[in-house]
């Protein structure tokens, strides 16, 4: 199987991939740090059922985004993946922790 297939319906998103944030010469390494810790923290949140917590880290994490990336994609993609997982943690665990898992691929 193609190293790129990471996804278990065997769709290749190596395309769709975002360069990771580490890339971004203007990003300071605590912010790239800060956001991974905050994604991980509410995926695993969000898992194990503890929404509030999940919900707190996502909201932590929108605020990072809003003042610490610079304007562009991956910025967008990041603040619109904290709205949706904002909107479905209660309501649908299942997707919000799909949008956990492709905010994170967009890290390093």
């Amino acid at each position: 199987m193609d190293d790129e297939r990471e996804e278990s319906d065997g769709v290749d998103r190596s395309e769709s991939r975002q360069p990771p944030v580490a890339d971004d010469p203007d990003l300071p390494a605590d912010v790239e740090v800060a956001l991974v810790q905050l994604v991980e923290s509410a995926r695993v949140a969000v898992r194990e059922g503890r929404t509030d917590e999940a919900l707190a880290a996502v909201g932590t994490a929108e605020t990072v985004a809003a003042n610490k990336l610079p304007e562009g994609d991956r910025r967008e993609r990041l603040l619109h993946g904290c709205g949706r997982v904002a909107d479905l943690a209660d309501a649908d665990p299942a997707v919000a922790s799909e949008y956990l898992d492709a905010m994170r691929r967009r890290l390093p």
